[in-house]
């Protein structure tokens, strides 16, 4: 691989140094549109965890979707039409590694971004142990921090090959990328003033067969996805070939 680097040994994550600046434009896009509405105490509710939480919001040509799972105090903030989702994309192309990812997963010719997401919280009260995908997926999750962390933010915990638990700590100029079976969960952290926000996009083959796969965990995260076929989520039959 040229520029992925395993995270530990035997396990299906990798992380990827990058120049920080390619992030301008994201961080960019979140401070004029979403910071301030997040920072409001009439929206603390928002990040409560006590709430479902699931809204669109609209700028103009940019959109948002909005969304919380369970009672976990985290906001999953994702592309909500082809122009913002493009901007999500063209920081994955960017980072250059396409062709390192290609070598994990099966693909025919060509991978897709299924979304862009912004990650927001302010506090963690438990681990919420996961994957992000099933077996034989053949998709990846890339996060890496937004903005700078408060020193009390929670990193990533994860399970190496033997099932001990370790801790990835997030860095600004790194991502961490990982597939199936990767099971991790937030690191909890008491409530913080500053806003942890994390960058997070899910990437994979183009092979609409795996999409049965795919959908138990992307499935519902987002309105609006470009699915292995290429379409958007809802606009074509290709799922019938499923």
């Amino acid at each position: 691989m040229k520029r992925l680097k395993q995270l530990s040994p035997g396990i299906n994550a990798y992380t990827v140094s990058f120049d920080a600046c390619l992030l301008d434009r994201l961080r960019k896009v979140f401070d004029t549109y979403l910071r301030q509405g997040l920072s409001d105490i009439k929206n603390a509710h928002l990040l409560s965890g006590n709430n479902n939480v699931n809204v669109e919001i609209n700028y103009q040509a940019l959109q948002f979707h909005i969304l919380s799972y369970g009672n976990a105090p985290l906001l999953w903030i994702s592309n909500n039409n082809i122009r913002t989702y493009n901007i999500f994309k063209s920081f994955l192309r960017s980072l250059d590694i396409l062709d390192d990812i290609k070598q994990l997963v099966d693909y025919k010719k060509e991978l897709r971004m299924y979304c862009g997401f912004f990650v927001v919280g302010n506090k963690m009260d438990r681990e919420t142990w996961h994957v992000d995908y099933y077996n034989g997926a053949n998709a990846y999750t890339l996060i890496t921090p937004l903005f700078e962390l408060d020193e009390l933010h929670g990193n990533l915990i994860y399970k190496n090959e033997s099932s001990t638990v370790k801790k990835y700590r997030y860095k600004m100029n790194e991502a961490v990328i990982f597939g199936d079976n990767f099971h991790h969960a937030t690191e909890p952290y008491e409530q913080t003033e500053k806003l942890r926000v994390m960058l997070s996009l899910t990437v994979g083959t183009d092979k609409i067969k795996y999409w049965n796969i795919l959908k138990n965990t992307i499935g519902d995260q987002s309105n609006f996805m470009i699915l292995p076929c290429g379409h958007q989520k809802g606009t074509c039959h290709c799922l019938d070939k499923c």
